[in-house]
């Protein structure tokens, strides 16, 4: 980082370590210091701000926060598949199914590679499941959960 020190990458990748080792007040340190650089840029690279908000996530559970990075990094960036995909990842979490299963389909649509597709294509229908389960069983309540 010394050699390179107006390099937001830097900060960035440095950042994704830390974030690998739990070390998640450093890590986000970094990201800021990248969000900071990249912002003196055209384009800015939105990563740090995805990285961020996976690291506020796994250290303080704090969906919102990591919800509203995500969102900024596609205002720089609407091709940004890291952050659709967090996002669709987030709204798992906040059971909110109908709006994974609209994050997951723009993943499918970004998706550069095969990988890519089959893993969007993959929770794209576990999501269409568990809305129809859920929808099913409060609609018609003749089929209990699980």
């Amino acid at each position: 980082m010394t050699a390179f020190p107006a390099r937001g990458e830097v900060c960035n990748y440095y950042g994704e370590l830390l974030l690998d080792q739990q070390r998640f007040q450093d890590a986000v340190e970094k990201f800021d210091r990248a969000i900071e650089l990249e912002k003196a840029k055209y384009p800015p690279n939105p990563l740090p701000l995805v990285n961020k908000a996976l690291a506020v996530y796994q250290w303080r559970q704090d969906l919102p926060a990591a919800e509203a990075l995500c969102r900024e990094a596609l205002a720089l960036d609407s091709s940004c598949e890291p952050a659709v995909a967090t996002l669709a990842q987030l709204a798992l979490q906040k059971s909110e199914i109908e709006a994974a299963i609209g994050w997951f389909e723009k993943q499918v649509e970004m998706a550069r590679g095969e990988a890519e597709i089959m893993g969007a294509l993959t929770y794209l229908e576990v999501s269409g499941v568990e809305f129809f389960r859920n929808y099913t069983y409060d609609k018609f309540s003749f089929f209990p959960p699980g």
